[in-house]
């Protein structure tokens, strides 16, 4: 029988590469400060500390009114100015978006992968699910790149995924009288809102796109987590692995005692028994 391994950031951290946001920070520093303040960042001493987390916090009123030249109370004002201003936050809201996500992309192709060094064994013919874009896993362990899915892509590829998990609620075109809600400004608004739709993490294109790999996971004699946080957005995929799976035993890694509770409240979520739920620290992997 299979095992899989669920491989997270925590496990190129564990290796000793540099892929902690932090570390993102460090390398894109400039370009983050200079678009800091159209976020809503929660720790100022650590800024973008929780990165994907922290594009949920987009704040379209910030770069609107950057933008916003137009005055309704001059008899000049023509509603012909707002579209000029629709097509000035598009192409300021396309450059924000490319801008995170360029200085992301070349971030994650630059790291090393090639300092790690071994630090477990895994079973053999196992197969793994990897939400890192570093070729850890060939390079240091040398494992088949056919028994991997880097469920968001990988850093070689051109194209990885990532983003926040927030839930987007939309004004709804009519109101409770059954009128439009519309105003001159909406399309405007829609411009400077597009970096919040942009980054939003869309898990379930995601799943369907690896429809045929999750379908493989059949059978697992059991499935370890080593180094993923169980963070809300992420959950559908583990949910897919576990109704393939049900009455299979889970080992999850952790740092510290304080994490337990977490993990398995995270797993209850996607409907995993607690008590096939086993907890180790990293020292015993």
């Amino acid at each position: 029988m299979t095992v899989l391994y669920i491989i997270g950031n925590g496990f190129d951290r564990w290796h000793g590469l540099p892929t902690s946001y932090g570390q993102f920070y460090a390398h894109a520093k400039a370009t983050l400060d200079e678009i800091e303040r159209y976020f809503s960042l929660d720790e100022i001493d650590r800024p973008w500390h929780d990165f994907e987390s922290s594009l949920g916090t987009y704040y379209w009123r910030e770069l609107f009114e950057e933008y916003d030249y137009t005055d309704t109370t001059l008899e000049s004002f023509k509603v012909s100015e707002t579209y000029g201003l629709q097509d000035e936050l598009h192409e300021r809201a396309d450059d924000l978006h490319r801008a995170i996500e360029q200085c992301f992309c070349e971030w994650v192709e630059q790291i090393d992968v090639t300092a790690a060094s071994v630090q477990m064994a895994f079973e053999p013919e196992s197969r793994f699910i990897s939400f890192n874009y570093t070729p850890t896993l060939q390079s240091i362990y040398g494992i088949d790149d056919r028994s991997i899915l880097h469920i968001h892509g990988k850093a070689d590829s051109g194209s990885v995924v990532f983003g926040h998990g927030v839930q987007i609620v939309e004004e709804p075109e009519l109101d409770e009288n059954g009128d439009s809600n519309r105003t001159m400004y909406t399309d405007a608004e829609n411009a400077a809102k597009y970096p919040l739709f942009a980054f939003q993490k869309q898990t379930a294109d995601v799943i369907q796109n690896y429809q045929d790999y999750l379908e493989s996971l059949v059978g697992l004699s059991r499935i370890e987590v080593i180094g993923h946080s169980l963070a809300e957005v992420d959950l559908p995929y583990f949910r897919e692995v576990a109704r393939r799976n049900v009455g299979c035993n889970w080992i999850v890694y952790c740092y510290e005692e304080s994490e337990i509770e977490h993990i398995k409240r995270q797993l209850k979520k996607c409907d995993v028994d607690v008590n096939m739920i086993v907890t180790r620290q990293y020292p015993n992997v």
